[in-house]
């Protein structure tokens, strides 16, 4: 996944050079696309509400472990630009609640953007509840 960081890096840095004001990754560009429910989990986030008002490059602590949220954001605020990049986002239920997977945490495939300054401005889960 940090390849492919890398590469979206070095995509970033020339778009910005180039005048661009925003980056838009495609899908799966991050994780690739061979994954179950499972070999995906270790490498999902939790993704707050941007309301929070956060910016991960600066706080990368402040969810939990999130080094590809903090990896992003810094790249959005390095070169100045929007990022908007697909992400797996994670988020604890109730194990009594019957849609509740066996590991206890809904998964959502997660568009996120991060502004000019790093700062999550948006989070878009794309598809519903992950079983």
């Amino acid at each position: 996944m940090n390849k492919n960081i890398d590469i979206l890096e070095t995509a970033i840095k020339q778009a910005a050079e180039q005048g661009a004001r925003i980056i838009v990754t495609p899908e799966d560009a991050l994780y690739g696309w061979k994954f179950t429910r499972e070999t995906v989990f270790p490498y999902l986030e939790d993704i707050p509400d941007p309301q929070v008002n956060w910016i991960p490059c600066q706080d990368h602590h402040r969810f939990g472990h999130t080094p590809v949220q903090a990896r992003l954001s810094c790249l959005a605020k390095d070169n100045s630009i929007y990022v908007l990049a697909n992400l797996g986002d994670k988020k604890p239920c109730n194990s009594r609640d019957s849609t509740c997977p066996p590991n206890g945490y809904f998964q959502y495939n997660t568009n996120v953007v991060y502004n000019t300054e790093g700062k999550l401005v948006a989070r878009y889960h794309k598809v519903g509840k992950s079983h």
